[in-house]
């Protein structure tokens, strides 16, 4: 919204302007192999106030990838999408200053929990489906990424997943605010994007991104209409990487962060990490979970109790192997810290335990690893605060134990799991005519 409301709407103009990347090259293609593998967007500040609708703001383009084809085994993990799953790592910086806003590692392990836990399958479907190639994980939509000819490419145009540009509000980019903002987006690796054994296979394919453009909502106010934006609050996404290794495992460590609102975090194998054949954006699963516990220096907080599953009385169940999940206390957990929301205000969710094509139902360690299964949603989280200042883990020590089947998690390289954590931070910008102070 605007950021006051008594605003006359004759003195608001809204514009859409269309910007081309700064650091364009003659070809227009941008690469982590053969081209450029960093984006990077200019949009400039405004002597009038001049406020950017950040969850509306769009990057549009041209994916292309080589050595694909239609018939063959090659993918794109559906919740991550076209784009995201090509994404390493997203920095927004005030121009007025080149100081960071905002830095969102490991892009592509966040974007499958964001679209997953706070969107239904008839959004993904259609909105989603249309903006980044988001999709569910059926065997329909396995083949999205090259449903055409390699060469032809595949569009796209969506949005960006960080907590600046979708905090609920505008961002002031006059001169008297942020001053413009400078985006960059560094690409992974082309062994991280399509995935499957054809992918792998030599001569592995890679891809290239063309025809980029960012579509900017700004609205224009009137000197008179709109005084300058003095503070800006939205919620960060910090990440941190982790291993664990065996059926009970503990990970502890200080973030170092004095006002987290959430915790969550999602698992894949290690030994698929940066491996072709493997879908490096995958929500896998850890295995048969049996308790899950969270802690600040040792003491359970904010749940004073572990939460338990019923996990391990279905092992008796035929065919033999199979596990039906019962995680109703974990997934809840899990979509209150995405959502950074109580359960009582989650809208929609993949995760759900009738949904076939991307729940929680009859799911193995290595579900669709490889592309050819459906997958899965699975994620843990807690959420510390919705409302207030969040929790100071500055010097506090944070923790989660997490007690799987030994069988799923032996200690061996191939079961040890790769713990992708997204801590949520408040952060604040104050905004004077002598600059712009960032509190986390």
């Amino acid at each position: 919204m605007p950021p006051s409301a008594n605003i006359s709407l004759s003195d608001v103009r809204k514009q859409y302007v269309q910007l081309n990347p700064v650091n364009a090259v003659s070809s227009g293609v941008y690469s982590p192999g053969s081209g450029i593998p960093l984006i990077k967007f200019d949009i400039s500040s405004s002597d009038a106030p001049m406020f950017l609708q950040g969850d509306d703001l769009r990057i549009n383009g041209k994916i292309t990838c080589a050595n694909v084809a239609n018939t063959g085994t090659n993918f794109v993990d559906n919740f991550c999408g076209r784009f995201a799953s090509m994404v390493d790592t997203v920095t927004i910086s005030s121009k007025r200053l080149n100081q960071v806003i905002e830095r969102v590692n490991n892009y592509w392990r966040i974007v499958p929990s964001v679209v997953s836990s706070l969107h239904g399958n008839e959004d993904i479907n259609t909105v989603l489906a249309h903006e980044g190639g988001h999709h569910e994980t059926n065997f329909l939509t396995r083949h999205e990424v090259v449903a055409n000819d390699g060469t032809k490419g595949k569009s796209f145009s969506s949005r960006l997943y960080t907590g600046c540009l979708n905090s609920g509000q505008m961002m002031d980019l006059s001169n008297a605010g942020m001053g413009g903002l400078v985006i960059e987006i560094l690409l992974k690796p082309n062994v991280s994007y399509v995935f499957g054994a054809d992918a792998a296979a030599a001569p592995a394919s890679t891809f290239q991104v063309s025809d980029l453009t960012l579509t900017c909502p700004l609205y224009h106010h009137s000197a008179q209409s709109a005084p300058p934006q003095q503070t800006f609050a939205f919620n960060s996404l910090s990440t941190v990487f982790q291993t664990i290794n065996s059926s009970t495992s503990v990970v502890a460590l200080t973030p170092g962060l004095k006002q987290v609102s959430a915790i969550f975090a999602n698992f894949m194998n290690t030994n698929e990490i940066g491996n072709q054949n493997f879908n490096s954006s995958r929500l896998g699963n850890i295995g048969q979970v049996r308790a899950l516990r969270y802690s600040i220096n040792g003491a359970l907080v904010p749940l004073q109790y572990r939460l338990l599953t019923n996990e391990q009385d279905n092992d008796a169940l035929a065919p033999a192997g199979s596990v039906y999940r019962g995680r109703c206390m974990i997934d809840r957990n899990y979509i209150e810290a995405v959502n950074i929301n109580r359960w009582s205000e989650t809208g929609r969710t993949a995760l759900a335990w009738n949904n076939w094509n991307s729940g929680v139902v009859n799911r193995s360690q290595t579900q669709n690893n490889d592309g050819t299964d459906q997958g899965t949603a699975e994620g843990i989280g807690i959420l510390y605060d919705a409302y207030g200042t969040g929790i100071d883990f500055s010097q506090q020590v944070f923790s989660f134990e997490l007690e799987a089947s030994g069988t799923d998690l032996d200690g061996t390289a191939a079961k040890a799991q790769g713990v992708y954590m997204c801590f949520l931070n408040k952060n604040q910008i104050v905004m004077s005519a002598q600059g712009i102070e960032l509190m986390r």
